[in-house]
């Protein structure tokens, strides 16, 4: 069964299409040497406008001949075609069939496979089944007819053999982040991505310890100055209760005073009326003057 062309033989295909073509390029490029000088106006566009519809009705005849000849090259191609497409869709059709059924028995062949690798996996898991589920062991490679059976047990067996050296390398961090070191390596079965991991969560915790730290100083140095500065209120307002001549008034102003303490950081507003001499009072200006003690008359 073979394909044998009757008609026409290698030598019975057209090799030329003879034509006047240089007669008619040698007559065509005189005539437009005529034309190649013109200067048209406005009083000769007509002459312009039947020039040009005269080499378009010489250029429409030439392409018009080009079609014809084309169709009559190709006609016997495309009624070959024809027919070929035609004993094509015949032979197509048990070669479908075929396909389909090669198909199924390979697809067959894949699904027994990847059972025989199931138990291979299974055979060898061990306590790991949760750690390494099948689906991250299983290849699509591993189907090929190419891969046999022997090199992917190795490979499996290798697989885990790695998992439990590194989760030993794991336990034996002894980290508080055990479990998200553990959980990071089975998303990932990176030993490398593991370790980052429990670095990066100490690093957390190290700067987390800092901050409390630093709040704790701050709040300890924030309870000292107003500490300092509430014993600094007492003593001002001794030295001012001091300057005063009369003991009742003074008993009276130091009570007041002491009433008014408190460790607030906060400044407080007391209103009282001294009774001295010019030179004890102007003792009593200066030295409010020198702690910043903002004072003024009281209204009546």
């Amino acid at each position: 069964m073979e394909l044998r062309i009757l008609s026409p033989m290698e030598d019975g295909f057209v090799k030329k299409i003879e034509w006047n073509n240089e007669e008619l390029k040698e007559a065509i490029s005189a005539k437009v040497q005529d034309y190649k000088g013109l200067q048209y106006t406005e009083e000769t566009i007509k002459e312009a406008k039947k020039d040009k519809a005269t080499l378009n009705k010489l250029r429409d005849a030439i392409e018009t001949e080009r079609k014809r000849i084309k169709k009559q090259c190709t006609a016997p191609y495309e009624l070959f075609e024809k027919q070929v497409k035609e004993v094509l869709a015949i032979i197509d059709e048990p070669i479908q069939l075929i396909d389909s059924q090669i198909k199924e028995v390979e697809e067959q062949r894949r699904l027994e496979k990847k059972q025989e690798v199931l138990e291979i996996y299974e055979e060898n898991i061990g306590n790991l089944k949760g750690i390494l589920p099948f689906a991250k062991v299983f290849k699509n490679e591993y189907l090929n007819v190419s891969k046999s059976l022997k090199s992917i047990t190795e490979e499996i067996t290798a697989l885990i053999s790695k998992v439990n050296q590194d989760m030993d390398v794991i336990e034996e961090l002894d980290t508080k982040y055990e479990l998200q070191v553990k959980d990071m390596y089975v998303k990932t079965l990176d030993l490398s991505m593991a370790l980052r991991e429990n670095a990066r969560l100490e690093e957390v915790e190290r700067k987390l310890a800092e901050r409390r730290a630093q709040q704790e100083r701050e709040r300890a140095e924030a309870e000292k100055r107003a500490a300092a500065e509430a014993q600094k209120r007492v003593e001002v307002q001794q030295q001012i209760a001091e300057s005063i001549p009369e003991e009742s008034d003074k008993r009276e102003i130091v009570e007041e005073l002491q009433q008014e303490t408190t460790p607030d950081p906060q400044t407080v507003t007391l209103e009282f009326r001294v009774t001295a001499t010019p030179e004890q009072l102007q003792k009593l200006k200066e030295f409010l003057k020198a702690n910043n003690i903002v004072y003024g008359s009281v209204r009546k």
